[in-house]
């Protein structure tokens, strides 16, 4: 028996309670990038390795990143 691949999850960015610091660039600089002329986030990719996704949201001191919009 086989185990599974990895997971793929979608991800979305709130920019509203975001502060830019950064940390989402810092931990996970696949998917997000940093424009420095407003200081705020930027996804690089609306989905990612769900491991990815869930160490950024975990590092995210203003909960802007989850991976359901409703969230």
């Amino acid at each position: 028996m086989s185990s599974p691949g990895p997971v793929i999850i979608p991800v979305y960015l709130d920019l509203v309670p975001c502060h830019g610091c950064g940390a989402c660039a810092e931990v996970a600089p696949e998917l997000f990038g940093m424009d420095q002329s407003i200081e705020q986030p930027f996804l690089k990719a609306d989905e990612a390795l769900e491991e990815v996704v869930r160490q950024a949201i975990a590092y995210c001191p203003n909960d802007c990143i989850s991976t359901d919009v409703e969230e």
